[in-house]
């Protein structure tokens, strides 16, 4: 008798079946983690032994076996990702346009819009510094000068006669005082310290409101007249040129024809402050002459 020594798995004599088998290890395995890896294993083993190369028919028999034996094998629960991450396909970025409408920008757009960086240049900012320094002195000094102008303007204006010399006036003298005896603030405080200013003393011998000024002072030795003239109070009546119920005084710097210029305390810059009018000479004015 002869004796069958081929290599793999004996089996019963009879035809073999590669589904009846795969049934039968499915149904011995206990879990069924075990049962799905039992049967791929069987399977790659069938398949492996009904493989033969170059056989179209063991091709197709292959092909048979793995379209049956898929749909018996559960699917695992993540899929494993073999091979480099670089072969992973990446999803597709949506266009830039589009996310823009909902607040994303992509990092070229951030780039493009990147505030420049500003190196300032040391040396020139120190000279800038220094030029705007210096102008600002510059402003200064000729704002000094145009004060000390206007002062010196003013001390030589007080000081002098516009109309004519002093010794070409009336000559009479009258009475003087220690003190200015104006009341401060008013009209008759500035006018006062207007002569001083001029004359290097103050007028007196006689009180009273503005409106009185020019009978006292006539009292008192002084020239009182109704011709203008500079270095001299000028006394306006109630009502002329917006005086007072008690009267104005004030000191003239100027005259033209029948224009006064004149000087005034709590007139148009109120109690305590000078401001410089020009009137027209009128009935109700009356000037004291300075010696």
């Amino acid at each position: 008798m002869k004796t069958d020594n081929r290599p793999g798995r004996h089996r019963a004599p009879g035809g073999y079946s590669p589904l009846v088998e795969l049934k039968s290890i499915a149904r011995e395995s206990a879990q069924p983690a075990m049962k799905g890896a039992a049967v791929v294993a069987a399977a790659g083993g069938i398949v492996a032994t009904l493989s033969t190369p170059a056989s179209a028919e063991s091709l197709s028999d292959t092909s048979a076996v793995a379209a049956v034996a898929a749909p018996k094998v559960a699917a695992p629960r993540a899929a494993a990702v073999v091979g480099p991450a670089s072969a992973i396909a990446a999803p597709a970025v949506a266009d830039s346009h589009a996310l823009r409408s909902i607040g994303y920008a992509t990092a070229p757009e951030k780039a493009a819009t990147a505030k420049p960086i500003v190196i300032k240049d040391v040396v020139v900012e120190k000279k800038r510094q220094e030029a705007a320094r210096k102008a600002r002195e510059a402003a200064e000094a000729r704002r000094e000068a145009a004060q000390r102008a206007s002062r010196d303007a003013t001390r030589s204006t007080l000081t002098s006669s516009t109309y004519t010399s002093k010794s070409t006036v009336n000559g009479s003298s009258g009475r003087k005082s220690a003190y200015n005896w104006g009341t401060a603030g008013q009209c008759t405080w500035g006018a006062l310290n207007k002569w001083y200013q001029s004359e290097g003393y103050y007028p007196g011998g006689w009180t009273g409101n503005a409106m009185t000024w020019g009978y006292g002072a006539a009292n008192a030795g002084y020239t009182v007249t109704s011709t203008p003239r500079t270095r001299s109070i000028v006394v306006l009546q109630p009502g002329v040129h917006g005086s007072s119920s008690v009267g104005h005084v004030a000191w003239v710097i100027g005259v033209n024809g029948n224009e006064i210029t004149m000087v005034e305390m709590n007139a148009l810059a109120g109690p305590y402050n000078y401001n410089t009018r020009t009137v027209t000479h009128v009935g109700g004015m009356q000037y004291i002459y300075a010696p």
